[in-house]
């Protein structure tokens, strides 16, 4: 289901027509299944029409791939960077503002392999899953050094935020995440009520992965070198 569906289905969460509140344009770059769902559900409801979203992979949110978005009235964009599974991706702007999410690579991986495996029937077998996460944690350790642990100091500094860190301290890292976005203080009575309606929780279990095998995981994370020390990131079998 995509998020444009499940929000969909979660029609009593959005507002009344007409109702906004402001919001700084920003690039939002995540690493796949590190939480920009629930950014992206929670904001929404925040910032009403204000939000005007643009998904690089949605024909139906846009999709122009641009960076910039070529909508000039786009509030929040969302963006992948696929291009480093293949040569530098995109663009890094100066003059743009960044909202960058990651994760531990490994439970990243293994939750975005659910989502490729739901369109590819090649992704059924064990040796399938290994290439996809051997592939998949050589783009992460692209990804990080570029977005996170190179990030251009002639830039603005982004706005950076782990899915651990969500997880640990939603209220506070959700107040934190709309402080960034937006232009006004916040409505914390407003925040309140969304974190009720949209609370956030993990929702599958590491150890249900149907090819969670210790060894391999920990094989996965030694590819990552130092980075996940760098980023302060827990091992794939502590926390969340």
């Amino acid at each position: 289901m995509s998020l444009t569906q499940f929000f969909h289905k979660r029609k009593e969460t959005w507002v009344p027509a007409g109702y906004s509140r402001r919001i700084q344009p920003t690039q939002g770059v995540s690493y796949p299944r590190s939480g920009h769902g629930m950014i992206y559900l929670i904001a929404r409801r925040y910032f009403g029409e204000a939000f005007i979203y643009c998904d690089t992979n949605n024909e139906d949110q846009c999709g122009c791939e641009s960076v910039p978005c070529i909508n000039p009235e786009r509030t929040f964009s969302k963006n992948h960077d696929f291009g480093l599974k293949r040569s530098v991706g995109v663009p890094i702007i100066p003059t743009e503002r960044y909202f960058i999410q990651f994760r531990n690579p490994v439970r990243s991986i293994a939750s975005n392999y659910y989502i490729y495996r739901r369109t590819s029937l090649m992704m059924r077998k064990r040796t399938e899953w290994q290439q996809f996460a051997i592939r998949s944690i050589n783009y992460w350790n692209r990804f990080v050094d570029k977005w996170v642990l190179n990030f251009p100091t002639d830039a603005e500094p982004p706005f950076y935020c782990s899915y651990e860190s969500l997880l640990s301290d939603p209220d506070v890292r959700i107040r934190e995440v709309l402080s960034y976005l937006s232009v006004d203080p916040l409505d914390d009575e407003a925040i309140s009520q969304i974190l009720t309606i949209l609370p956030i929780a993990t929702r599958k279990k590491l150890s249900d992965f149907r090819f969670y095998d210790e060894g391999f995981l920990r094989e996965i994370e030694t590819r990552a070198g130092g980075r996940m020390a760098r980023l302060g990131l827990p091992s794939f079998n502590e926390g969340h």
